[in-house]
């Protein structure tokens, strides 16, 4: 039977997937890019391959940091400390890591068009990550006012 340990364990184990092909992802990056550039060589986007790296390397670094506070956020509610200010800083790090890779590929759209796509798509989900947070942080609050309650 599914239950909330197995779904969580679950989304651990997902995070540690996920971090495990971020690294592969930076370590061949160069290898596969530059193959991936050859085989769309009627594009002539070759021209581009160090702004190509950079950007991946650039959006690298905001996925680690969301993977990390992701994995903390999972931690927590495992060990059931769901409203508390330590969840919503880690909500405010993930909504922040997803606008600041949706910057990383709206300014790469200058080169190659189609990065505007991920950009939205980072920005959109940062912006309801930050309606998650405020919802969790009034959540805090109300529950701060009720601890404190005879």
């Amino acid at each position: 039977m599914w239950n909330e340990t197995k779904s969580l364990t679950l989304s651990k184990l997902c995070v540690k997937l996920f971090m495990a092909l971020l690294i592969g992802l930076g370590v061949s990056a160069p290898f596969w890019l530059k193959s991936l550039l050859a085989f769309y060589s009627e594009l002539g986007l070759e021209a581009f391959y160090a702004c190509f790296l950079m950007t991946i390397y650039a959006c690298c670094v905001p996925a680690a940091l969301l993977l990390y506070h992701l994995y903390r956020l999972l931690n927590n509610i495992g060990r059931d400390q769901i409203f508390n200010a330590e969840n919503v800083r880690h909500l405010r790090v993930i909504s922040w890591c997803c606008i600041g890779a949706g910057l990383v590929c709206l300014i790469s759209g200058l080169y190659y068009l189609p990065w505007l796509l991920p950009a939205v798509a980072a920005a959109f989900i940062g912006l309801i990550l930050r309606v998650v947070k405020n919802v969790v942080q009034l959540a805090v609050v109300l529950k701060d006012e009720n601890d404190y309650t005879i």
